[in-house]
């Protein structure tokens, strides 16, 4: 198994994190710190891969050019495996939203420079559903077929977006929780070959973790609940989200 999103430089534990029997993870950048924090760990554990980009909370750093260097350099690392997480949050109230669509425009861009991934993140405000129609806009526009739709909200028209421009669509532990109502039918209906699975640790445990900090050894729980949920093998499932972590984020095949 992969856990294809974590953020090991924010679990409490690091030894802890890495008790597993993963054949992968892939530890994401938020900002220039956290995304050079995540090329360390990639470069000292094996099983460990990076990204790098600027979490939509910190678009607005994309606009200083010392931060836009610092990210271009770490992108073209061989251990850096995918640009983000980018993309559109408007829960928090921080960047206004064009300045949120710039950096990922920016960051959409970067990737395609580096032929790596674009690891996306979506958040709408209470009520509404602008971030997730805004994000499905930018996917379209730029035509990028090398996309996560990274803790997948279950949005149908994000779906449509990423489904149809070639990205994968990535279930974390929420996928596990009774009231997930639009994230269910997606898992139900995402194709085979564009699964992935994570745990987005030290956030969002799955049940029946739920409540409790959160690693990257707790996939195993959302796998499952995936595989109950689309009523196959979870075996079969395991080697199914195991080659499209490996075929997105272009990881070499296990020894």
């Amino acid at each position: 198994m992969i856990d294809s999103h974590c953020h090991l430089d924010r679990v409490a534990d690091l030894e802890a994190a890495l008790a597993n029997d993963l054949s992968a993870m892939v530890t994401v950048g938020t900002d220039a710190v956290r995304s050079e924090r995540a090329l360390e760990l990639a470069l000292t554990h094996d099983r460990v891969w990076a990204t790098t980009g600027l979490h939509p909370t910190e678009a607005s750093h994309a606009r200083d050019p010392s931060v836009r260097a610092r990210i271009e350099a770490l992108a073209i690392h061989p251990r850096v495996v995918a640009v983000g997480e980018t993309g559109i949050d408007l829960y928090w109230e921080t960047d206004p939203i064009d300045v949120q669509l710039q950096a990922l425009r920016w960051q959409i861009e970067l990737a395609e420079r580096c032929d790596k991934a674009v690891v996306l993140h979506v958040r709408d405000a209470h009520g509404s559903d602008e971030a997730s129609r805004s994000a499905a806009r930018a996917v379209r526009e730029s035509g990028y077929r090398r996309g996560i739709l990274h803790c997948t909200n279950g949005h149908p028209d994000l779906l449509e977006a990423g489904l149809e421009t070639g990205w994968f669509v990535s279930f974390a532990g929420n996928l596990t929780y009774p009231k997930a109502h639009l994230v269910h039918a997606a898992a139900r209906d995402v194709p085979d070959d564009r699964l992935l699975v994570e745990t987005d640790s030290p956030f969002l445990a799955p049940v029946p973790r739920r409540g409790r900090p959160n690693v990257p050894g707790n996939v195993t729980h959302t796998a499952a609940y995936l595989a109950e949920l689309r009523g196959v093998d979870l075996h079969a499932l395991e080697g199914v989200l195991d080659h499209n972590a490996r075929r997105v984020y272009a990881l070499p095949s296990p020894p």
